[in-house]
């Protein structure tokens, strides 16, 4: 209790010094270009974080390509990594800073690492909007916080065109966090839904850590069971006692567990584990989860593991908690595709 108080008093001192500084939409940091390694966090030709094969993933990576044959390097994956751009001076991060840079290494090594082993990782900087535009009130405040989400949308956008063309053929995966799932979703309505020969290609979509809505996705299902390809999942993990309700109705959860969207409480048998910030895996068959409201409940975490969270609000380790279920996973979907006939292959 004291570590919770203690870190949400951090928080909240931390915000209402933000909130002192005046954020412009001018200057606006300079335009990535796509067509440089420098406007990419992961590159295939560069070393990066998401590139680590973690020595506790080995038994289970032996035993998905023992399954389901081997596919390394066959399917890249778009990434697109969160909110990590706290506090500046311009409602847009500046790729180029140091400071922003090194902040992504975190996502990219325990979110994008994952997919890893099926193919390299592709991850744009973006001039992605600073977290002050979520919690905006005031109707200018709220205009310019559109304008500088639309810009990173924007870049988003650029770079998956990019990557389209460097990967002009086969099966891809999409995923992302946070603010980078709101941009992919968008993406995926209004760019990946109306060419039926990139649906084809897409195996899945990880749209983890933001709300979506089920009737907004159109005719793209939701990933109902553990083999569907050419669709979309989502999970926003959180304790029994979270109290936030999603924004919007009709919100669509994939429990990893399970892969299904059933909201009966999946058990803790198919938890395979936790990847852990030391890169080991922890919590074996340690937890239990069921879709509520819109929400991925599990039970609430004790120990060190729960002294990073308060209010059961675990957000920030939506992939950790369910990372070696997602490594067994993507495989499964990867080998049904490789199974499926495609004009476009």
């Amino acid at each position: 209790m004291t570590k919770n108080l203690i870190f949400f008093l951090v928080f909240v001192s931390h915000y209402f010094l933000l909130g002192q500084n005046k954020i412009e939409l001018e200057p606006m940091p300079s335009s990535p270009d796509y067509s440089k390694i420098s406007s990419w966090a992961s590159h295939p030709k560069i070393e990066d974080p998401s590139d680590i094969i973690y020595k506790s993933s080995e038994r289970i990576d032996k035993k998905n390509r023992e399954s389901y044959g081997d596919l390394q390097g066959s399917i890249p994956t778009f990434f697109v990594y969160p909110t990590i751009y706290f506090e500046g001076k311009t409602w847009n991060a500046d790729i180029f800073d140091a400071s922003y840079r090194n902040d992504n290494r975190l996502p990219l090594a325990f979110q994008a690492a994952v997919f890893n082993d099926l193919g390299p990782i592709w991850a744009p900087h973006y001039r992605q909007m600073m977290y002050a535009g979520y919690v905006q009130t005031s109707a200018a405040e709220q205009k310019n916080a559109k304008t500088a989400y639309d810009t990173a949308y924007n870049d988003v956008f650029r770079a998956f065109k990019f990557f389209l063309k460097e990967n002009p053929e086969g099966p891809f995966i999409v995923a992302g966090h946070s603010q980078g799932t709101g941009h992919l979703k968008r993406l995926i309505k209004e760019y990946l839904m109306v060419n039926r020969e990139l649906r084809k290609r897409m195996l899945a979509a990880f749209l983890v850590g933001g709300w979506v809505g089920i009737e907004e996705m159109g005719d793209l299902p939701i990933c109902d069971n553990p083999e569907g390809i050419n669709c979309w999942m989502s999970w926003r993990s959180c304790g029994k006692d979270f109290k936030r309700k999603p924004y919007g109705d009709y919100i669509g959860v994939v429990n990893p567990l399970t892969w299904s969207s059933n909201v009966s409480a999946a058990k803790r048998r198919f938890h395979k584990g936790a990847m852990y910030p030391n890169g080991k895996r922890i919590l074996r068959k340690g937890l239990v989860s069921k879709i509520d409201d819109g929400l991925l409940r599990i039970q609430k975490l004790k120990g060190p593991v729960g002294w990073f969270f308060i209010w059961e609000d675990y957000h920030r380790a939506d992939y950790n908690l369910f990372w070696f279920n997602i490594r067994e996973n993507i495989y499964r979907r990867a080998r049904k595709i490789e199974l499926t006939e495609y004009e476009s292959f």
